[in-house]
């Protein structure tokens, strides 16, 4: 049971499930708990999509610190709220401060919006978030088809030059069918942060993109996704899409298929391969139609 202060309150002692309705106190009004929580998760997702531009990540960080602790006060949590208190106060003016992924050789991740998210998937486990009514063999053909957006010289000027092009080229066709979509969501692990390119918490799935442009690179790729594979294991997110974008032809999907097998991947684990080179663009609702593999 949770006991909200206030004058006049008719919350004392209401249900968490009345909570998780967003049924606080009349007098607060309070946003839906989903949509409160999203907030928080859009902050740190915008934080690390600014670290990797040269952007100003501290004010974000700040600003879902912010969010967190009003959030915590006016749903009676005081034990979290101190927690979080005590971590703002070490956090303040060093906002913005990184750690680097060396296990994974991969980018450095905020530490500070690592650690808040920690607290925001801890409340969405407790007080609930909605039920997706997507599933993961659609995101897969959204995936395939965003080759014929991502490469599209009417939008631009050339196909994707590297990696991190690709990853924001992708992310802005999912983000229309996706709102809650985080960049680079940090998973938690007893000694390291690791943090997949996109994640889509309303189903689960998390989306790590692979550049080749030569052949001979398959093998620096096939270790990269074998270490994602072990480093992203997690209870919250239960499916993995590795979208492998050749600038040309040159390994089947099949043998990345094969690799997974072979490794001893657990089905969850999805490689789809999309081309720089142009499409033949098929006929209308052909996509749609299309049975997924």
């Amino acid at each position: 049971m949770l006991e909200y202060g206030g004058a006049g309150s008719q919350a004392k002692n209401a249900p968490i499930s009345a909570l998780a309705r967003g049924a606080m106190s009349d007098e607060r009004h309070l946003n839906p708990i989903d949509e409160i929580l999203a907030s928080i998760r859009d902050s740190v997702s915008e934080a690390n999509f600014a670290l990797e531009r040269g952007g100003d990540a501290a004010w974000r960080i700040q600003g879902a610190f912010v969010r967190m602790r009003i959030f915590l006060e006016s749903a009676g949590l005081p034990e979290a709220l101190k927690a979080v208190q005590e971590m703002e106060a070490t956090a303040r003016d060093k906002w913005d401060v990184v750690e680097p992924d060396d296990e994974t050789g991969g980018d450095p991740f905020l530490l500070w919006g690592a650690k808040l998210y920690q607290y925001v998937r801890a409340l969405e486990a407790t007080l609930g978030q909605p039920k997706a009514t997507t599933v993961t063999k659609d995101v897969v053909q959204i995936l395939r088809a965003t080759q014929y957006s991502i490469t599209d010289r009417n939008c631009f000027q050339s196909p994707p030059a590297n990696e991190g092009e690709v990853h924001a080229r992708v992310e802005a066709v999912l983000r229309c069918i996706f709102p809650n979509l985080l960049h680079k969501p940090p998973i938690a692990k007893q000694i390291k942060n690791f943090q997949p390119d996109t994640g889509l918490p309303s189903i689960g799935t998390l989306i790590e993109y692979k550049f080749m442009a030569e052949k001979g690179e398959e093998k620096r790729i096939a270790d990269e996704i074998l270490a994602d594979t072990r480093g992203y294991f997690s209870k919250e997110w239960k499916n993995h899409i590795y979208v492998i974008y050749e600038t040309k032809r040159i390994k089947p999907e099949s043998q990345w298929r094969q690799l997974l097998l072979d490794s001893g991947i657990k089905p969850n684990a999805e490689i789809i391969v999309i081309s720089g080179e142009e499409p033949n663009r098929p006929a209308e609702g052909e996509i749609a139609a299309r049975p997924a593999v």
